[in-house]
């Protein structure tokens, strides 16, 4: 099985710089007109419906040989995605039609607005975990505002183009969120797999979950563990089946056992269900525990704005979505970095129209919340499958939705017999790829730091004691330490340039000079000024690419503090947008400060100064 831990790679979405030309007079006044048109232009192209329906521009080459592909690929996947989304809704504590509703939904809705042919959009564990970890113990009405909200969110990143924002999601806090998550869903399936009864307060932690298991080892189901194991034995089997039979002895043969692979998770939940339907005529009934009811068909349109009520207290919409807190962002969050890192992964070279994209993720949930859907994002292992099944067009999707509503309307019955032990067994032998704990080992070593071993240390850490939405936030924040921390400590390269008979002291920073970094900078410039005098300062700011109000006013500050000291600051390389903003003036000798009356300072009386004054101009 293809690793799900790839569901969570990081976006590297190279910044969008916008240049600015600026003279002093209102240079851009003339071409006002041009500028609002072509923005109109762009705004009205950005909107069009063959931009954001997709499904028009390939629509009209589909073909026969096109259809035949993606219905292939469309079974296949639907033969994986109906088992997992019964699963997946497990996770999040929901009756199983949930996850069939948001794979139903998801997978329908791609098709017009999606533009990778891989993406297979629905249920995923660490949606199902995060929903969870929001909505333990309330309501069903809180998951569907939940991916109400989600996808209003999606939207909005979509149309303001915040797609940018998981870039500050590092790798390391990625591998440590996604090990944290699958020993976090591994731990809670646990007590399914052996039988044990559910707890109230069991979602209260990891280590708590796994405690409590501990104290009741004695009351294991044999029935349920005895079943669990055994799928888990067998779907590992089925995952290695493949490889009995290589491609270059037998090929029909091989493909074969690759199909019979890919369906392992339908095929082991198929056969376990029958045999729990079986002994149910027995006399002595099943030995194990079963998933219960499931609420037939697909359920009428239903605006998710509403509230809902609690023990005759009825909760408004708004009361809800402030009880979800910060999950309303992060939950999005994580579904962009997940469906976004998916799609450049399979996309054709690797170019991703990333705002479509966030459209569509953000109405696959707003129309699923509307059908009663969790929330849901593009899952690594099902798009895996679409690609390695031939899929040609996203139309695969409604193959793979047909299935899924095949699913809910005929086969739901029978999904009350589906061992709770069976479903335990499929979600940990899915999730056991995401531990990637060999990471640890390559994070000390160059290129990495320290600094990213510590990321992960404590985002790894804080999900399984706080939970993964702490755990991800402090994960965040600590990986932000190191480029804050080369803004606040700025390096500077100083050098003696020496030429018979020119010398003088080059400071070279060797990122932008913003508020945090000044300091620094100033003590550089002064300990150069105090040990090398009478030889002038040149700033060098050919590496400065940023600028901000508080670094001009310090700038200015120390050019006055550099000539009490006898020496001469300068500034090479100076950016002509800046110079204006720095007051810099353009002598025969160099860039120097205006003096606050607009006089012009003596640079140097020196006649090598002079010259060295010239040479950094």
């Amino acid at each position: 099985m293809v690793e799900e831990a790839e569901e969570l790679r990081s976006l590297q979405q190279p910044a969008r710089i916008t240049t600015f030309q600026d003279d002093g007079k209102a240079a851009g006044s003339g071409r006002s007109c041009g500028s609002t048109g072509r923005w109109w232009n762009q705004l009205l192209k950005g909107c069009s419906p063959r931009r954001r329906l997709p499904i028009l521009a390939w629509i009209r080459r589909y073909d026969g040989e096109d259809a035949l592909s993606d219905l292939i690929a469309g079974i296949t996947l639907g033969l994986t995605m109906i088992p997992q989304s019964i699963a997946y809704a497990t996770i999040a504590g929901l009756p199983s039609q949930y996850g069939l509703y948001a794979a139903f939904m998801g997978s329908l809705v791609y098709v017009f607005c999606g533009t990778v042919r891989e993406v297979s959009i629905g249920p995923t564990s660490l949606m199902s975990l995060l929903t969870l970890e929001y909505t333990a113990g309330r309501p069903h009405q809180y998951v569907i505002v939940l991916a109400f909200a989600s996808g209003l969110v999606e939207l909005a990143m979509g149309a303001f183009r915040l797609g940018f924002l998981v870039c500050f999601i590092s790798v390391p806090v990625t591998s440590a969120f996604t090990s944290a998550t699958a020993l976090i869903i591994i731990g809670a399936q646990l007590g399914n797999l052996l039988g044990l009864p559910r707890l109230a307060g069991s979602d209260s932690g990891f280590f708590s979950t796994v405690w409590s298991i501990l104290q009741r080892l004695r009351q294991t189901a044999f029935g349920d563990a005895a079943l669990g194991f055994g799928c888990m034995a067998v779907l590992v089997a089925l995952q290695h089946l493949p490889r009995l039979v290589p491609a270059a002895r037998s090929r029909p043969l091989h493909r074969l056992l690759w199909y019979v692979s890919l369906a392992r998770n339908a095929l082991v939940v198929l056969f376990s269900t029958l045999l729990a339907h079986y002994l149910s005529t027995a006399r002595g009934g099943v030995p194990f525990r079963l998933s219960g009811a499931v609420e037939p068909g697909i359920p009428t349109f239903e605006w998710p704005v509403r509230g809902v009520t609690v023990n005759n207290t009825t909760i408004s919409f708004l009361e809800i979505t402030t009880e979800l807190g910060s999950g309303l962002l992060l939950v999005p969050l994580v579904a962009v970095l997940a469906n976004v890192a998916i799609a450049k992964a399979f996309a054709t070279d690797g170019v991703v129209d990333a705002t479509q994209e966030l459209i569509a993720l953000g109405l696959c949930n707003v129309i699923g919340s509307c059908f009663r859907a969790m929330p849901t994002t593009g899952a690594f292992t099902r798009s895996a499958v679409s690609h390695a099944s031939g899929v040609r067009t996203p139309m695969s999707g409604l193959y793979s939705a047909l299935l899924t509503l095949l699913a809910l309307g005929v086969l739901t019955p029978y999904f009350y017999y589906i061992p709770r032990a069976t479903l335990a067994a499929v979600l940990i032998t899915a999730v056991a790829s995401m531990l990637d704990l060999a990471i640890v080992r390559r994070l000390p070593r160059p290129p990495a730091s320290l600094a990213d071993l510590f990321a992960w240390s404590v985002c790894f850490a804080v999900c399984l004691v706080r939970g993964v939405e702490v755990g991800l936030l402090c994960g965040m924040a600590v990986s932000l330490l190191e480029p804050l921390r080369h803004w606040v400590w700025p390096r500077a390269d100083c050098t003696t340039v020496r030429g018979p008979p020119l010398t003088y002291r080059r400071v070279r920073p060797n990122l932008g000079l913003l508020y945090p970094g000044v300091d620094r900078l100033r003590s550089v410039v002064l300990a150069e000024a105090r040990h090398c005098p009478p030889l002038p300062i040149v700033l060098d700011c050919e590496r400065v690419v940023a600028l901000d109000h508080s670094a001009v006013r310090s700038l200015r500050e120390l050019a006055d503090e550099v000539e009490r000291l006898g020496a001469t600051l300068m500034l090479q390389n100076v950016q002509p947008t800046w110079r204006q903003a720095l007051q810099l003036h353009d002598t025969d000798h160099g860039l120097v400060f205006r003096s606050p009356e607009g006089n012009v300072p003596s640079v140097a009386q020196d006649p090598q100064v002079e010259q060295v004054v010239t040479q950094a101009r």
